[in-house]
């Protein structure tokens, strides 16, 4: 159909504490919706405060069809691994939103990132430098704070409201969130992608 809006959600799943510093996995989700109907789902592995966040989501949005847009939540999964929004776009293609679902402390993030990582600047330029450009737009459930790639805010804004059919979030970017935290959380699924039983 001419006017079928094309999108995929990405978003990362449950991960027990103890998995940070371990390079243990979990797992990432990356839903492709026509409107707000579920057309594909794939899932690919990321590993808890590493670096391959962004490589992994390129993987997951190369895998799962064409899309118009993708959606992130945050840049941060799996702990402090990151999803480079500019980079995601330009090795797809595809325009990128990422929605904060909270404000961030900038200067919290900067200093638990300085401490505890050696390739801190890494992380926290991908994250800086998406959040700053970001800004609060208003939805007919709630302001969102959005930043966006290769596409313009008033764009994504009207795609974004459009797939609001149940929550703030788009729909994709929703069941992205329903399935990796589903199949993460309680299971035995992580002991198993770790090789623990």
């Amino acid at each position: 159909m001419k006017n079928s809006l094309r999108s995929i959600g990405i978003d990362d799943g449950y991960f027990p504490i103890e998995y940070k510093g371990m390079r243990k996995k979990t797992l990432i989700a990356s839903v492709l919706c026509i409107n707000s109907d579920v057309e594909n789902l794939v899932l690919e592995l990321v590993t808890v405060d590493g670096l391959d966040g962004t490589e992994s989501a390129v993987r997951a949005v190369r895998r799962v069809g064409v899309a118009d847009i993708v959606f992130q939540d945050g840049v941060t999964i799996a702990g402090f691994n990151v999803i480079d929004p500019e980079e995601l776009s330009a090795v797809t293609g595809i325009p990128v939103a990422v929605i904060f679902k909270h404000d961030l402390n900038l200067e919290k993030i900067y200093r638990a990132l300085k401490k505890h990582f050696s390739d801190w600047r890494e992380r926290y330029g991908v994250i800086s430098r998406t959040y700053s450009k970001s800004v609060k737009v208003p939805t007919p459930w709630r302001d969102i704070r959005i930043s966006t790639v290769n596409i313009e805010v008033s764009k994504a804004l009207n795609y974004i409201i459009k797939l609001q059919t149940v929550s703030p979030l788009p729909e994709p970017l929703r069941l992205a969130d329903i399935v990796a935290s589903g199949l993460t959380k309680n299971t035995v699924l992580l002991k198993i992608i770790n090789g623990e039983t």
